[in-house]
């Protein structure tokens, strides 16, 4: 018979996860009431957006109150993090963080217009049997999706393999509510972003139980999928803004698990297959296609693995690309997509914003700032990833193990994020955090302080969504007072950044004189 501080223990720990689910579902609620907020003038959902401009005193005031409410949903997600693990388990995650996603589906407005380009480029596709990868939105001016566009003079940026997605969710919502309804279509995109969300979640549990040493916590899997399935920039860039690194993420994470649980000598082969697929969605992925070749290297027949991996995801792409390729006219999008040759959301966005006030106020002639940093932090990125590569061929960290394949990929993609993107947005760190999930239950803790590590990452995702405050009207059309023509929102980039570099180098620091200690004794 159970004593009654069995009793209590017992209801305590049945009742603190709903207790804490409630008020993490308590703090989505002023972020769902806030987002719509006119002084923020973000755009609408579902209908076109109302042009009267909000004043800007009444911006800053809306402003302000998102921040709070991103700040307060971010400590519930914290404070998760270090009360649930070992009080959950995958059913709890899963269905609570699909609850958390079905709140951020039905918000009224998004914080990123690409998921009409999504939208129309699918039309072009299935309705107008156009070539979204060489044709521009204005070719379909008359189409009631074009007024929602942010840009409309370029080509589709993502290929085949997103084509195909999004074609098929826009054929389906044409099928069962007409072409004309926006409503629908909107829905269709961020539920596929929640389903996709939580099949990642399921996959990061799978992996990580996998990976996971004997000698460990239980705890460990529960944490990296907790960490991820309630990240409220994941959830956010899933079901509000339904951007396809979601679904980019979710081929990424399929091709590990593949890796992983397929024990036949063939494995490689599928996670080769699903990595060119995903670079078939959007090219920044062949960032991690080394890592897996550094891997396969040092297995037995590399030679061999190594080989068919290459043969495999050229031709993969080869055969995705060709019927896109119009004479080459789908190379055009180098020229005119943004990410090529502007900064933005980056470092070197802000120092070139920042170079190019203080030429004004100094009457210099004006210099090419923008592309200036763009091309250095281009060349940086260089010559950082062509050392990483070189330490996972001919260094002691080789990567023999899976968990050294994680931690470099991991790395690879915040080095991309960081200096490989001078253009840059929130949700290009998805593949980040999903990656970084997966380091959880294979760490050494005498040789790093993965809390303070763990720290920064959660740092980081609430600077990166939060950034979207510099997008405010009242944010974006202030200036820094003495400063010519330089916009608050220009510091975004040092937002997002700074505060995680800051305490990637405490940790740094910290590590190295611990180490020299531990020499020295």
């Amino acid at each position: 018979m159970l004593t009654t501080r069995e009793i209590a223990q017992r209801t305590t720990h049945t009742l603190f996860p709903l207790a804490l689910f409630a008020a993490t579902l308590l703090a989505w609620g002023p972020v769902a009431i806030v987002l719509p907020l006119h002084g923020l003038f973000f755009s609408s959902a579902f209908q076109a957006t109302d042009n009267v401009r909000p004043s800007i005193a009444e911006s800053w005031g809306a402003t302000a109150l998102l921040l709070v409410a991103l700040l307060l949903l971010c400590c519930c997600y914290s404070f998760a993090l270090r009360s649930l693990p070992t009080r959950v388990g995958l059913r709890y995650i899963v269905m609570t963080a699909g609850v958390f996603g079905g709140i951020c589906v039905c918000i009224s407005v998004v914080t990123s217009p690409d998921l009409f380009s999504y939208i129309l480029y699918a039309r072009m596709a299935t309705l107008y049997h156009l070539n979204p990868l060489v044709t521009t939105p204005l070719a379909v001016a008359n189409d009631p999706v074009y007024g929602y566009l942010y840009w409309k003079d370029q080509p589709s940026a993502y290929g085949p393999t997103w084509i195909v997605f999004s074609g098929l969710l826009q054929s389906c919502s044409d099928l069962l509510f007409g072409t004309k309804n926006l409503f629908a279509t909107v829905l269709s995109f961020r539920l596929f972003g929640l389903v996709a969300h939580l099949w990642s979640c399921a996959l990061v549990w799978s992996i990580c139980r996998t990976l996971q040493p004997t000698h460990k916590s239980a705890k460990s899997p529960v944490l990296a999928t907790l960490a991820f399935a309630w990240n409220p920039l994941l959830l956010f860039e899933a079901c509000i803004n339904a951007h396809n690194d979601t679904i980019l993420l979710l081929f990424v994470l399929l091709s590990l698990w593949v890796f992983v649980r397929q024990k036949t000598q063939y494995a490689y082969l599928w996670t080769t297959l699903l990595l060119a697929l995903a670079t078939c969605l959007k090219l920044n992925v062949a960032v991690l296609v080394p890592g897996l070749l550094f891997f396969l290297w040092q297995q037995p027949n590399h030679k061999q693995k190594v080989s068919f991996a290459l043969l495999l995801y050229c031709a993969v792409l080869l055969l995705c690309y060709v019927p896109f390729w119009a004479n080459g006219a789908m190379l055009r999008f180098l020229s005119v997509n943004p990410g090529t040759y502007r900064n933005i959301n980056s470092l070197p966005d802000f120092l070139g914003q920042l170079t190019t006030s203080i030429g004004q106020l100094r009457g210099s002639p004006a210099l090419q700032a923008e592309r200036i940093t763009h091309i250095a932090s281009t060349v940086l990125f260089v010559l950082a990833y062509s050392f990483l590569c070189w330490q996972a061929l001919f260094t002691k960290r080789r990567l023999r193990t899976f968990p050294q394949l994680i931690r470099w990929l991991t790395t690879a993609w915040l080095l991309y994020c960081l200096l490989g993107a001078p253009w840059f947005w929130p949700w290009y760190a998805t593949t980040f955090f999903g990656l970084f999930a997966l380091s959880i239950p294979n760490r050494d803790e005498q040789k790093v302080a993965w809390n303070s590590i763990d720290t920064a990452v959660y740092v980081f995702a609430f600077c990166l969504l939060s950034s979207y405050c510099f997008f405010t009207w009242g944010v974006y059309n202030s200036f820094v007072p003495l400063l010519t023509g330089f916009r608050w929102a220009y510091l975004r980039g040092v937002w997002i950044w700074l505060p995680v570099l800051l305490l990637l180098l405490k940790v740094f620091l910290t590590s190295h004189r611990a180490e020299k200690a531990y020499i020295n004794s």
